[in-house]
């Protein structure tokens, strides 16, 4: 695999995973909304920078549009959930 894209998926991948566990941590509804807009805004950065990125060869290219994909889906599932718990029916009673 290409090392300047092992570095630029690190630099992705790390605040993405600490996000992850700061969810996890948080204890209002509102600040589950926060980290969850800022996991889905590190996924999709980093999947702007791996489709733009030039150069690449074809197995790179779709193993980080692959990792950074899942993490997009797992912060989309996410912030649906959390959007779900604040306006959806019921919501005031579920704590996630």
């Amino acid at each position: 695999m290409n090392d300047t894209l092992v570095s630029a998926s690190l630099m992705f991948l790390v605040p993405a995973t600490l996000l992850f566990g700061a969810h996890g941590v948080a204890q209002g509804r509102g600040m589950k909304l926060l980290i969850c807009l800022l996991g889905a805004g590190v996924a999709g950065l980093w999947l702007y920078r791996v489709w733009f990125w030039t150069g690449l060869s074809l197995v790179d290219r779709h193993t980080a549009l692959g990792l950074a994909g899942l993490y997009g889906a797992a912060w989309l599932v996410t912030l649906l959930a959390q959007l779900r718990s604040l306006v959806g029916p019921g919501g005031e009673g579920r704590r996630y």
